[in-house]
């Protein structure tokens, strides 16, 4: 089993958790906070059998719009393409509650 982490902006975070779902994946999301791009984001979690990871990754790539954000470090001040950013880790234990 694998979980996913995907950072998006919270306007696609519906969209998101909506195509997962409808799928047959279960998805959770949680307001976010990050410092690089100044835009706001959604933390979204699924657990995933490996399987059907490359399907779930698809579902998140067409459900995430490009954004411009500012970079809050590295001195730049032009706006930069922000899509989000997906986390895939190894599952070790899951237990329903």
């Amino acid at each position: 089993m694998k979980l996913i982490q995907a950072i998006v902006h919270q306007d696609d975070a519906r969209s998101v958790v909506d195509a997962l779902i409808k799928n047959g994946f279960s998805a959770t999301s949680s307001f976010s906070t990050g410092g690089f791009s100044g835009l706001s984001s959604v933390t979204v979690i699924s657990g995933v059998e490996e399987e059907k990871l490359e399907i779930a990754l698809r579902l998140l790539r067409d459900n995430v719009k490009p954004r411009k954000g500012l970079p809050r470090r590295g001195g730049k001040t032009e706006p930069i393409d922000i899509t989000g950013a997906v986390f895939v880790t190894d599952v070790v234990r899951f237990e329903r509650l």
